[in-house]
């Protein structure tokens, strides 16, 4: 199989194959957020290659076309996969204005029967993708190295001892929140002992004061006996 032949065959199954991984990526996601759920990991990561890749296509492309117009070698490195023969860039001059000049480029493949046919959309095609993969896996090596680079948040260990903790201080911040939401209790601290316990029993039944505060308040009323 020549290198004409490899080009071409990666030109039919590279673009159905993004357009197929990009379509499910995007189907799975829209299914789980249809659902309430948010996309998982694998989603994620695969909706951010998709993204990243037609960044890096794009770059390619920029690279192919507009850097291959200024500097041709940047198209011809590509250009051999689009032909199997040998290789001729021609440079023509041109003016389309009075004063204005352009420069016209056509790549040619001359086979071994000395036919010479014009690859120049081929050759660019190549060269787009030849560097939409160095992008790509410029761009992979980058994303690891600065994952791996990153700091790491170290693990808890006394996790569960923090999550008690956390708890804790909550109760005791709904206990002093009801304190104060607590209505004021009539004065009878001069009324009669039996009123004062009746009083204090109320308090109790009606979930006004604990079960330790009831305690200790009755025994003060009784200690003044």
């Amino acid at each position: 199989m020549n290198d004409a032949t490899i080009f071409m065959v990666g030109m039919m199954l590279l673009g159905p194959a993004i357009i197929l991984v990009v379509g499910l990526i995007g189907r799975t996601t829209v299914r789980g957020m249809a659902k309430g759920a948010l996309p998982g990991p694998a989603a994620r990561r695969g909706c951010g290659l998709s993204v990243l890749l037609g960044i890096c296509a794009f770059c390619g492309l920029m690279v192919a076309t507009a850097g291959g117009a200024i500097h041709p070698p940047l198209v011809m490195t590509a250009a051999p996969y689009a032909c199997d023969g040998a290789l001729e860039l021609q440079s023509r001059d041109y003016s389309y204005k009075p004063g204005q000049q352009g420069v016209t480029r056509n790549i040619y493949c001359i086979g071994a029967d000395g036919e010479r046919r014009d690859i120049t959309l081929r050759a660019i095609g190549a060269a787009t993708i030849y560097y939409t993969l160095i992008f790509f896996a410029v761009a992979l090596v980058l994303l690891v190295l600065v994952r791996l680079l990153k700091p790491r948040r170290p693990a808890s260990i006394d996790s569960p001892v923090l999550a008690e903790l956390r708890q804790k201080m909550a109760d005791r911040l709904h206990t002093d929140a009801d304190i104060v939401r607590r209505p004021a209790a009539p004065d009878v601290e001069g009324g009669k002992v039996e009123d004062r316990l009746r009083h204090l029993q109320s308090l109790r039944d009606g979930g006004l004061v604990s079960e330790e505060e009831y305690r200790a308040k009755r025994a003060d009323i009784l200690g003044g006996l």
